[in-house]
């Protein structure tokens, strides 16, 4: 692999696989919440404060290690973050109490944002007209983790144990971790700036920058309500009327293809130049989500309507958003993406904590109406930023 040029469809490959067991591990644990309180001998409501957990950690990883990805050797850097994220993994696989539950389970999400200095630096590898595209494919793998981590997830937790979960993706990602290092190419930085410098340049763009802004809040509202949706389908299908197993909730990830068709139809549509169409497209796609999501109790079918919907939206605003805010700076890109996704995933902790509260007090109804209220705050930043005189949508990218 050169340091700039094409990138071979194999190792394209290789990156969507790695986007998607970096991502994917940090959603394991929601199908799983019923098995692990019961191995654990721990409440439910203690179980389910792992997908809180793992939401903060990852944000708190996004904010101290990706900005660093500018300064750092990047082959090295993503390796080593791998290999973390694989020995934190194991050791949550021999979690016995919930101490090391929490532990570890922070540990792993800490160390477990390789695919946000993975994506950046290979739209920097590829060609410039090219560089949509391959966003695209590795948006999907981030997406193939996410969503079909639960179908994954369910099952080994079926056949075996959710200790197995964790063990088997920890060692897969040690493995990826050793092929990765021998397929990036070195790519040492020429940024002349200290760990100092480089997180005071944060709070600069996030000053200067204000398209930056709102295409973070739109990023993290739409992740708030995939975060609702995830958080919820647990308690909704274990429930009456479904009564489903930690497999058969896990096979709601199949619904999650249309998300990672989307991402890819999103990257060749950018190229074409579509991105206010598709933004328009998007928002008004997740307001008429929740339509069907309301009877999520009551009728399966209606619910996986809503959920395709949603996650239609949801994938073609993320890879727009992306491929908007790399715009603005090619050498600050590690940086420009640690705000995006601070921001992306800081939506999610508050859709788990909220949605968490909200079932246990008031049920799927005051769940629904929270999503609901994030889909329109997006129509309307994403309406009110597109229509300023100056929009990231405008702006070709960087050669």
């Amino acid at each position: 692999m050169s340091a700039q040029g094409q990138i071979s469809r194999r190792f394209m490959f290789m990156m969507a696989m790695t986007c998607a067991l970096c991502a994917g591990c940090n959603y394991f644990n929601q199908p799983l919440i019923y098995s692990i309180a019961e191995d654990l001998q721990i409440s439910v409501a203690q179980s389910g404060w792992t997908v809180v957990l793992t939401q903060i950690g990852y944000a708190t990883g996004l904010f101290l290690f990706v900005p660093l990805g500018d300064l750092f050797e990047k082959r090295l850097y993503i390796c080593s973050l791998m290999f973390c994220t694989g020995l934190a993994l194991i050791g949550l696989s021999a979690s016995t109490n919930l101490h090391m539950l929490y532990g570890f389970t922070l540990l792993a999400s800490f160390c477990s944002i390789t695919t946000q200095i993975l994506i950046p630096f290979a739209a920097s590898l590829s060609q410039r007209d090219k560089s949509a595209e391959v966003v695209g494919l590795l948006m999907s793998g981030v997406l193939v983790g996410i969503l079909f981590a639960r179908t994954v997830a369910g099952l080994i937790s079926t056949l075996w144990s959710w200790h197995a979960v964790y063990l088997f993706s920890g060692c897969a990602i040690l493995l990826l971790s050793l092929a990765m290092w021998f397929q990036l190419p070195s790519a040492k930085s020429q940024l002349q700036m200290n760990i100092l410098q480089i997180y005071r340049s944060l709070f600069t763009f996030a000053r200067t920058e204000p398209m930056l802004i709102r295409r973070s809040m739109i990023g993290g509202l739409g992740f708030s309500m995939l975060s609702i949706i995830f958080t919820t389908m647990t308690f909704i299908l274990a429930e009456a009327p479904y009564h489903f197993n930690d497999f058969q909730i896990g096979l709601m990830g199949i619904v999650g293809v249309v998300g990672i068709w989307s991402s890819q139809w999103t990257g060749k549509m950018i190229g074409r130049h579509r991105e206010k169409w598709i933004a328009h497209l998007a928002t008004c796609g997740l307001i008429l989500a929740w339509i069907p999501l309301f009877f999520a109790q009551n009728y399966l079918w209606i619910y996986i309507l809503g959920l395709i919907l949603a996650y239609f939206g949801i994938s073609c605003l993320h890879v727009l958003n992306q491929n908007l805010v790399y715009r603005i700076s090619m050498q600050a890109r590690s940086r420009i993406n640690a705000i995006y996704m601070t921001c992306y995933f800081s939506g999610a902790g508050l859709g788990a904590f909220l949605s968490l509260h909200l079932w246990k007090s008031y049920g799927w109804s005051a769940c629904v109406i929270l999503g609901f209220i994030f889909a329109l705050l997006i129509f309307v930043i994403n309406y009110y930023d597109l229509n300023q005189e100056r929009n990231l949508a405008n702006i070709q990218p960087e050669p």
